[in-house]
């Protein structure tokens, strides 16, 4: 093997490592501006609220829980 193939794996290799950290580290800057920015949105307080409306009349028990935490765990027929 002579001297400019040894060199050239080395700059392959260097390029990968170089290209791998530019991907992950732009996903980790995109992740971090994403998480910076104010989570509000019109629309998704509107569609919050109609929810909540349509729900609320839906509802048989007025407390805040939600999922099967009063359901009995025996099946009546």
């Amino acid at each position: 093997m002579d001297n400019d193939s040894k060199h050239s794996v080395w700059i392959s290799a260097l390029q990968i490592v170089l290209g791998i950290v530019v991907i992950v580290g732009a996903v980790g800057f995109a992740l971090w501006y994403a998480n910076q920015r104010p989570a509000y949105s019109p629309a998704l307080e509107q569609a919050v609220e109609e929810v909540r409306q349509k729900s609320s009349s839906n509802r048989s028990s007025r407390d805040d829980s939600w999922g099967i935490v009063h359901d009995s765990p025996l099946r009546r027929r």
